[in-house]
């Protein structure tokens, strides 16, 4: 059985307070790379809600677990999904109107065992940058929750699961850059490599129609 991922983040401020949204989400056997793209295009709406936690001391505990001495899934980011732009005015992407813009820097996961279960832990690092429309007045201090996603795939691409998260970024009244990282965590069974099972990680920004126009431009 799957089970559920859930994302930390972990902002270079070392701020005590982290910002995560979390929606699970399976997808049936029979989809595919394909169908994934299609839903890659359904947006924020997948979204749901945000809550703000100290850290939480199960999340630390887990990476401290032995590492899995077998092959970690591969892990890998879509190109068209790299980057999420958003615009005051989505459908004319004017740089004059932009609001914000972020970025996957660098992925990386780690595999342990964990009740008989194959942990892994994936560290997404994340970039963002203030556009003209982003304040209002010049001494505000802006936050944005940008969603991505986490597709889990076997061999032929057909996609197991499915996770979305948002990751927040918040930039100070003279700030105009920001970043952090974000830590998720997915419990799955150990692939059978007698049978030549494998998983495959996919990942990226969860882009509405009008975001994807604008990354395939």
């Amino acid at each position: 059985m799957w089970g559920i991922a859930y994302a930390r983040a972990l902002p270079y401020s070392q701020s005590m307070k982290y910002f995560f949204a979390l929606l699970a989400l399976a997808l049936g056997g029979c989809s595919t790379m394909e169908g994934l793209g299609n839903d890659l295009e359904s947006g924020w709406e997948s979204v749901r809600g945000s809550v703000t936690k100290m850290i939480d001391p199960v999340v630390e505990a887990k990476k401290k677990l032995p590492v899995y001495d077998g092959t970690c899934p591969a892990i890998a980011v879509r190109p068209d999904l790299a980057n999420i732009v958003d615009f005051y005015n989505p459908s004319n992407p004017d740089p004059a109107t932009k609001i914000s813009e972020a970025k996957i820097v660098g992925v990386q996961n780690t595999c342990r065992v964990e009740n008989n279960m194959l942990v892994m832990q994936i560290d997404l690092s994340v970039t963002g940058t203030t556009g003209p429309k982003a304040r209002v007045k010049p001494t505000d201090k802006p936050s944005f929750a940008y969603p991505y996603f986490v597709a889990v795939t076997d061999g032929t691409g057909t996609v197991l699961a499915k996770e979305i998260f948002a990751a927040s970024l918040i930039y100070g009244s003279n700030q105009n850059e920001s970043s952090q990282t974000e830590t998720i965590f997915q419990n799955m069974p150990f692939p059978d490599a007698s049978i030549g099972q494998v998983y495959n990680i996919v990942v990226g920004f969860q882009l509405t129609p009008d975001q994807l126009a604008y990354n395939n431009r």
